[in-house]
């Protein structure tokens, strides 16, 4: 795998307002992460670790440099623009494939900001990213058919239905132009 570099940061939009930018190893990210971590909805929808504790946080923190460096995952905390130390969610690439040159996306939102379309700009900011300046060629996201809202999200960044999985998850898919 090749390292992923971050995009020239931050990503922004101001209507609705969010914003990009790379985790960072301070208290603030890492309670972030915790109270993510600990949300019951984003623990149900999202893989977290069985240990949710600001010592695990900051672990996590600590290695985001090296997971880029070996290409296997590149996360963005979201925030509101303007405001880079209130994160409000989260947005990142894992399973990056070269051959095909294919990655998933994933994202987050604390409660607080659920339902504001803060989540589908701040997709429309990272897809448009990665498959301008990225060699990747494909994104896809899954969703439970459970979780409704996610897959909206997905439809309202541009994505289109591209299956279901045997257990009924909805993958979608963004191809580069």
């Amino acid at each position: 795998m090749s390292p992923l570099p971050l995009p020239p940061l931050p990503l922004e939009s101001r209507r609705p307002s969010v914003s990009l930018r790379a985790w960072e190893a301070t208290p603030t990210d890492a309670d972030a992460l915790v109270a993510a971590w600990s949300d019951p909805d984003i623990a149900r929808w999202t893989a977290v670790p069985e240990e949710r504790s600001l010592d695990a946080a900051s672990r996590w923190l600590a290695g985001e440099a090296a997971r880029r460096e070996m290409g296997v995952a590149l996360d963005l905390a979201m925030t509101e623009a303007g405001a880079p130390g209130v994160v409000i969610g989260e947005i990142g690439l894992a399973r990056v494939r070269t051959r095909p040159r294919m990655a998933e996306v994933g994202y987050w939102l604390l409660a607080p900001w659920r339902g504001t379309g803060r989540a589908a700009v701040a997709l429309v900011l990272f897809t448009d990213w990665v498959l301008r300046d990225l060699p990747i060629d494909r994104l896809f996201a899954r969703t439970h058919p459970d979780n409704p809202r996610s897959g909206a999200v997905a439809e309202q960044a541009g994505y289109l239905p591209a299956g279901a999985l045997p257990d009924g998850t909805r993958v979608w898919a963004r191809d580069s132009p």
